[in-house]
């Protein structure tokens, strides 16, 4: 069992309820992955979102040449796999382990028991990864905008 002092530490549940850690810290899984292992690749069914205790990730997909293009380097605390916890359809990008790594994961199935038996707690996962993704997307638009201005000038 995930220790509810290590969960008030991920942005995830900063808000929550010693009630609320109580019941993620027995819903979440642990796994680890030594370095260097493909966690999955671009296009594998959904494997939950996964909350990195220790360790470091990197985030890819591989352009039309087939060069891997890095999208994001993630560390202990970030989090991977909201799309697909979220949607259920496969992975969008491939995650490799960087360094040995730890990680908490959160199912589907899990989130979906979630939603039914503790839907405010639900409600708190989704609005922190939502506020993550808009934080993407806003990043992926400002760049998208400068590739712009700077074919246009």
């Amino acid at each position: 069992m995930v220790s509810t002092r290590r969960l008030k530490e991920i942005i995830l549940f900063k808000d929550f309820t010693q009630e609320e850690l109580l019941k993620i810290s027995t819903t979440l899984k642990e796994s680890f992955y030594p370095k260097g292992t493909v966690v999955w690749e671009k296009d594998s069914p959904e494997q939950g979102l996964q909350i990195i205790d220790y360790g470091r990730v990197r985030v890819t997909r591989r352009t039309k040449d087939g060069t891997r293009q890095i999208l994001a380097v993630l560390k202990a605390n970030n989090f991977f796999g909201e799309l697909s916890i979220l949607d259920g359809r496969a992975h969008s990008a491939s995650v490799e382990a960087l360094e040995d790594t730890k990680v908490f994961i959160l199912s589907k199935a899990d989130m979906d028991r979630l939603l039914a038996e503790a839907p405010q707690t639900a409600y708190k996962i989704v609005s922190e990864m939502t506020i993550a993704i808009v934080e993407i997307l806003r990043e992926m638009n400002d760049k998208f905008m400068k590739l712009v201005d700077y074919v246009w000038e």
